[in-house]
């Protein structure tokens, strides 16, 4: 960023909303856009929820924060605490980044918060055509609304029939969490996993949009006929005990292991053969990114935004949402071609490039000059 660009940044002053209460791929996202701005002369301070994970992250970084219930869309008092922070600390825009944070940035608008609010959706779930759902997404106080792919951005141009306001700006990746030490089959040992077979995993959480049934029903038309391989699903999640029980329906248990919740996902990531998406829907999927970065071949589903980030037959294969025989036929293509598996590690990993942090906090970042410039630097500044 050029000097000019970064005086332009240092008198702006962002609010952004974490409704949440866990930590999971969305507030990693506005822990990154936070630490780019930052360093780029954005002043940028958080609403959060009381004693979430993302309070917890705010005081370890030294991040200026409020913290309110964030009860639900419909919370009055976490609404009108917002409209008076906005107007205390004369706030340009307020970034808000899930429904829920989005709703009580309506709230507040229409309790007399003067701030614009640039909308950050991550979802590919359908947006209600009528209702106040429609309406928070077509209200004058939405300066911007920023998509991490182009099918949501497809959503959201087709329910709310708005263009120019909609924006495509690709979620990134801290390339700096991994390193290029090689695997050391740390999870064969632990697991008491057999040191050739190959591992094949997934890292997500255990909830129905990612589809572990059609990953376990990939695993079950491979367990005859490939011996040398072994599945592992990463993460928790409310479906676990389901999924438990579906694996040993099937007879799986000595093929699929189930790893629970893991902090090791960069050394994880190392230990793989293939990464397999089975997602239903998709946002855009960072773990993917993560995935492609580590040099591993993606065998996934075309669910949301995934084939924005794989280009079938470059750096993995694309298959239709539930066809486990068409994700199974991939992965054994990639099991008995050695050299097609080299060529898509390699391209892999020059593809994950395209989705790095700072690209996604520079999109960001020209998104706000560019609200910045069509509201003038006075918006923030009337009185509520």
């Amino acid at each position: 960023m050029k000097e000019c660009d970064i005086c332009s940044m240092s008198s702006l002053k962002v609010l952004h909303l974490s409704s949440e209460q866990s930590w999971r791929g969305g507030e990693q996202q506005i822990a990154y856009l936070i630490e780019y701005a930052r360093d780029r002369g954005v002043d940028a301070t958080v609403f959060c929820k009381s004693n979430s994970k993302f309070q917890e992250w705010c005081e370890a970084n030294n991040i200026p924060y409020a913290d309110a219930p964030f009860l639900n869309g419909m919370d009055v008092y976490t609404a009108n605490a917002v409209r008076r922070y906005t107007r205390k600390k004369r706030i340009d825009f307020v970034h808000v980044h899930s429904g829920k944070s989005h709703s009580i940035a309506y709230a507040a608008a229409k309790m007399g918060m003067k701030s614009p609010i640039i909308v950050h959706r991550r979802v590919d779930a359908p947006i209600k055509t009528m209702g106040p759902s429609l309406r928070k997404y077509k209200s004058d106080d939405v300066a911007a609304i920023i998509c991490v792919s182009e099918a949501i951005a497809k959503i959201v141009r087709s329910a709310t029939g708005l263009s120019d306001s909609v924006h495509v700006v690709y979620s990134g990746v801290d390339f700096k969490r991994f390193t290029d030490r090689p695997a050391n089959g740390y999870l064969h040992r632990e697991f008491g996993i057999d040191t050739p077979k190959k591992l094949i995993g997934n890292i997500s959480a255990l909830v129905d949009h990612k589809d572990y049934p059609t990953f376990i029903q990939t695993a079950k038309r491979l367990k005859a006929e490939k011996e040398n391989i072994h599945f592992l699903i990463i993460g928790d999640g409310k479906l676990r005990h389901e999924l438990h029980q579906l694996i040993d329906d099937h007879g799986l248990a000595d093929f699929i292991t189930m790893t629970g919740f893991r902090k090791d996902v960069p050394e994880i990531l190392r230990e793989l053969h293939i990464f397999l998406m089975t997602s239903k829907t998709e946002g855009l999927g960072t773990t993917v990114i993560d995935a492609l970065h580590n040099s591993l071949p993606v065998v996934a589903t075309r669910g949301g935004g995934i084939p924005e980030l794989i280009r079938d037959e470059k750096d993995g294969f694309l298959s239709d949402v539930g066809d486990a025989d068409s994700l199974a036929s991939s992965i054994r293509r990639l099991l008995e071609n050695e050299s097609l598996h080299a060529e898509f590690s390699r391209n892999a990993k020059q593809r994950s490039r395209d989705f790095s942090a700072e690209k996604m906090g520079e999109g960001v970042l020209d998104i706000y000059r560019k609200v910045k410039a069509k509201k003038g630097e006075t918006t923030a500044t009337k009185p509520a």
